[in-house]
């Protein structure tokens, strides 16, 4: 993982060529690069995705995405694992990236590191997200920060639930962890 020395404009990180095998995230000015997610990344990412779809097929709350650069400020974007957004937000023949936060961003650890993980989930809840989770595959764990500054962790053996931005939505955390 490498990261620039001088602060970038969103519109010059987006000039940038990106390295082969690599993603890059702009945050704070500052050019992130990041390697893509091994086995436990990609298969928690690929359960959560499942999860996602059949429930928001069900309970058309928002629109789900995979992997979405959105353009918080002039110094940051980010690209969560997931993203749900809520309808409206997507205006049909938009070319232009996402601006500010989705409803809910999605990450997946795997090789951030701790200051590098809170300092995108306060950028998140900073520009209009209304909650983040994030799992932790080693730990088998899930963690719910909303934009009241609270978080909540739901581990192995309980019932992931955010009833504040997806009403009725639940699953078992083990189904987020299944496979690895």
């Amino acid at each position: 993982m490498g990261a620039t020395t001088t602060m970038v404009t969103v519109r010059e990180f987006l000039q940038l060529p990106e390295p082969e095998g690599e993603r890059m995230e702009l945050i704070g000015g500052e050019v992130v690069t990041m390697g893509y997610g091994k086995a436990p990344h990609e298969i928690v990412k690929k359960n959560l995705l499942r999860i996602l779809v059949v429930w928001l097929a069900q309970n058309p709350l928002g629109e789900l995405f995979a992997e979405t650069m959105f353009q918080l400020d002039d110094y940051s974007s980010l690209i969560p694992d997931l993203s749900v957004v809520f309808p409206g937000r997507v205006v049909p023949g938009t070319t232009d990236w996402l601006h500010g936060a989705p409803e809910i961003a999605i990450e997946v650890v795997s090789s951030e590191t701790a200051a590098r993980l809170e300092e995108k989930v306060g950028l998140y809840l900073a520009h209009g997200g209304k909650s983040v989770w994030v799992a932790f595959p080693q730990q088998r764990a899930v963690r719910i920060f909303d934009a009241a500054g609270l978080s909540k962790k739901f581990e192995q053996n309980q019932m992931l639930e955010d009833p504040n931005i997806l009403p009725g939505f639940s699953t078992p955390v083990s189904a987020i962890f299944e496979g690895i």
